[in-house]
């Protein structure tokens, strides 16, 4: 067994709690998350990472583009009875765990120098989040919504090497490798 120093524990927590926050206030407004996976990262494309792979709802997603269309047509979904659309995710839980604390695909070695396994930089996490999305208006509004369901989205994040080389405290430090979206 493979011990995985608590630091790894902590940041792999707080990387996913920021993700989760912005992932899904990106959706909740109608913005763009395509940027987020690997597969429209030129550092990731370079070294011949293959595209990131998305599921949803057991059917493979081709491109992050393909899922963002998927999400726009969501908020096309059933209106409520005041007659505005919208969709909103609201998640109840989220959990984290470090997957390989050594990640190094695509990496400078001037970063795999600078981080080693056990300062929380070179992760690669599993996200797992669930929740309930509202079609319709807002629940946090407390006006009505046409359809909820559950849903469960399970992310595997890989460093961001381009934020980490720009010691950017404002970019993404993770991004999207793997997605697993399923509605029920």
């Amino acid at each position: 067994m493979t011990y995985v120093d608590d630091t790894n524990t902590r940041q792999a927590a707080d990387a996913a709690s920021k993700f989760v926050n912005w992932y899904y206030s990106q959706i909740n407004e109608g913005k763009g998350v395509s940027q987020s996976y690997v597969t429209n990262n030129d550092t990731y494309k370079n070294a011949g990472h293959p595209p990131a792979d998305i599921c949803v709802n057991g059917l493979v997603c081709p491109t992050p583009e393909d899922w963002e269309k998927i999400l726009a047509q969501q908020r096309e979904a059933p209106k409520a009875t005041n007659d505005k659309k919208h969709v909103s995710y609201v998640v109840d839980t989220f959990d984290a765990h470090v997957i390989n604390a050594d990640y190094r695909f695509g990496a400078a070695q001037n970063l795999i120098d600078i981080h080693g396994p056990n300062d929380g930089v070179r992760m690669m996490i599993m996200v797992n989040v669930s929740g309930t999305v509202y079609f319709g208006v807002s629940k946090r509004s407390n006006e009505e919504y046409s359809v909820k369901q559950h849903f469960n989205d399970v992310f595997i994040l890989v460093p961001n090497w381009d934020s980490l080389a720009k010691q950017s405290k404002y970019g993404k430090r993770f991004l999207i490798a793997s997605q697993t979206y399923r509605a029920y």
